[in-house]
């Protein structure tokens, strides 16, 4: 996807009316978001300020930035709904979370860009108060990471969390709508005759969009990851899928990956999936799972034993 493509066209909400004005940066021409959506917006959150969009794929999706009791915010819409609420969080990340990650094997990263999931359509932590969503932006060894969080109070008081370091994404959803994928991922689709069931999108720092999709074809699940060019790189296909026991069961390349000091103490924690090759069609992909305490690497690595994507996580109590 050209640099030039991706941002964009700015609009400014200037009335309650949702009377809309843009200004086109970039060639390929950008209507901004339905007026149903912006009211929508606006029903959702009625006190809404200062209310900026930002195309972050042409008539597809959109950025609104705005103020709401004094606290900034940034919503995530396409054409038929409002997909994700975040408020921008001041200051620091909170000791109780921060000590989280520097009890782990990523400690020592810095923090930044704070904020707090408000709302999305599929599970509104808005409306159940026993559940959170936090994210931040983590910098570690000199690599941008993603931290989420999510905070559940049990119904005893206490208060369990999950947090996973993710590769660092500019924003994210879920959806079950096929037009809201990138248009690269629905020929993918029809190129390869999948029936589309549900998807994980990830909008990178370049605002390029990949993601994951859980697909069906002729009866048989499975989850194919793409990048931003609708290739697939990735797969899971449980039904099919080849399991071992042991590390040195795997590739040579992966088995020398696995030696990076970061990994030191990890391995096997006995179940099947740990460690499993999966396939589909041509594509070739190995998963590796491993554990030390309560904490997990999560990596998948191609057939000739490249790295695709890691990702780490820690669990416990408050």
């Amino acid at each position: 996807m050209n640099t030039r493509r991706q941002l964009i066209w700015i609009g400014l909400l200037l009335s309650w009316s949702g009377c809309n004005h843009y200004t086109d940066q970039q060639p390929t021409p950008d209507n901004g978001p339905p007026s149903a959506r912006v009211q929508g917006l606006i029903q959702q959150y009625p006190q809404a300020q200062n209310i900026l969009f930002t195309t972050l794929a042409n008539n597809q999706l959109w950025q609104a930035d705005f103020i709401r009791q004094g606290q900034p915010y940034k919503a995530l819409l396409s054409p038929g709904r409002l997909l994700t609420t975040d408020q921008r969080m001041e200051g620091r990340v909170p000791d109780s979370l921060a000590r989280l990650l520097d009890q782990t094997a990523v400690a020592g990263g810095t923090f930044s860009n704070l904020r707090l999931r408000q709302y999305d359509w599929f599970n509104n932590p808005a409306t159940n108060g026993q559940v959170k969503q936090v994210y931040a932006d983590y910098r570690w060894q000199q690599q941008p990471y993603t931290a989420s969080w999510t905070l559940t109070q049990l119904p005893s008081g206490q208060v369990s969390y999950y947090l996973e370091l993710l590769p660092f994404q500019a924003t994210e959803y879920q959806t079950d709508s096929l037009t809201e994928l990138p248009e690269s991922l629905q020929a993918a689709l029809r190129q390869q005759g999948l029936t589309f069931t549900y998807a994980w999108i990830q909008l990178d720092a370049l605002h390029q969009r990949h993601g994951t999709l859980s697909v069906q074809k002729q009866g048989q699940q499975l989850y194919l990851s793409y990048d931003d060019e609708g290739r697939p790189i990735a797969v899971n296909n449980q039904p099919t899928a080849q399991f071992f026991q042991q590390v040195d069961q795997l590739p040579a390349s992966i088995q020398a990956y696995l030696q990076r000091p970061e990994l030191a103490g990890f391995g096997v924690n006995g179940a099947d999936a740990s460690l499993a090759h999966h396939a589909y069609a041509s594509l070739s992909t190995y998963h590796v799972n491993l554990q030390k305490d309560n904490q997990a690497w999560l990596m998948t690595f191609s057939d000739q034993g490249q790295l695709i994507s890691r990702s780490f996580l820690t669990y416990g109590f408050l």
